[in-house]
Protein backbone atom coordinates (compact mmCIF):
# COMPACT_ATOMS: atom_id res chain seq x y z
CA UNK A 1 0.00 0.00 0.00
CA UNK A 2 2.00 3.46 -1.30
CA UNK A 3 1.38 6.04 1.02
CA UNK A 4 3.09 9.26 1.21
CA UNK A 5 5.99 9.10 3.53
CA UNK A 6 9.65 8.72 3.90
CA UNK A 7 9.73 5.88 6.55
CA UNK A 8 7.80 3.90 9.04
CA UNK A 9 9.72 2.14 11.57
CA UNK A 10 8.11 -0.44 13.66
CA UNK A 11 8.62 -1.12 17.25
CA UNK A 12 8.11 -4.07 19.11
CA UNK A 13 6.50 -3.15 22.70
CA UNK A 14 7.64 -5.89 24.22
CA UNK A 15 10.86 -5.41 23.69
CA UNK A 16 10.52 -1.48 23.97
CA UNK A 17 9.46 -0.49 26.87
CA UNK A 18 10.89 2.92 27.70
CA UNK A 19 9.27 4.13 24.28
CA UNK A 20 5.88 2.66 25.08
CA UNK A 21 6.53 4.73 28.13
CA UNK A 22 8.06 7.96 26.87
CA UNK A 23 5.25 7.91 23.96
CA UNK A 24 2.29 7.14 26.71
CA UNK A 25 0.98 4.01 24.25
CA UNK A 26 -2.21 2.60 25.94
CA UNK A 27 -3.20 0.90 22.67
CA UNK A 28 -1.69 -1.43 20.48
CA UNK A 29 -1.01 -0.88 17.49
CA UNK A 30 -0.27 2.84 17.88
CA UNK A 31 1.09 5.10 15.05
CA UNK A 32 2.84 8.58 15.44
CA UNK A 33 3.62 11.05 13.17
CA UNK A 34 6.96 13.11 13.00
CA UNK A 35 7.80 15.09 9.72
CA UNK A 36 10.83 17.39 9.80
CA UNK A 37 11.62 16.93 13.28
CA UNK A 38 7.87 18.01 14.29
CA UNK A 39 6.05 15.91 16.61
CA UNK A 40 2.34 15.65 15.02
CA UNK A 41 1.06 13.41 17.79
CA UNK A 42 -0.90 9.89 17.63
CA UNK A 43 -3.27 8.82 14.65
CA UNK A 44 -6.45 7.07 15.35
CA UNK A 45 -7.87 5.57 12.32
CA UNK A 46 -8.34 2.78 10.90
CA UNK A 47 -5.25 0.52 8.52
CA UNK A 48 -6.85 1.31 5.53
CA UNK A 49 -4.82 3.74 2.84
CA UNK A 50 -7.54 6.22 2.76
CA UNK A 51 -8.02 6.76 6.34
CA UNK A 52 -4.95 6.70 6.76
CA UNK A 53 -4.10 9.44 4.22
CA UNK A 54 -6.72 11.11 5.59
CA UNK A 55 -5.49 11.19 9.37
CA UNK A 56 -2.17 11.98 8.19
CA UNK A 57 -3.32 15.02 6.42
CA UNK A 58 -5.86 15.98 9.43
CA UNK A 59 -2.95 15.63 11.82
CA UNK A 60 -0.32 17.89 9.69
CA UNK A 61 -3.31 21.16 9.88
CA UNK A 62 -2.83 20.99 14.18
CA UNK A 63 0.07 22.63 15.73
CA UNK A 64 3.31 20.82 16.34
CA UNK A 65 3.61 19.26 19.88
CA UNK A 66 6.54 18.59 21.81
CA UNK A 67 8.34 15.39 21.04
CA UNK A 68 8.03 12.98 24.06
Amino acid sequence: MPLPIERLCWVDAGHNAGLVTRYEVFHLPALFLVKDGHFFGALHTRLTHSDLVNAMGEALLRPAEELP
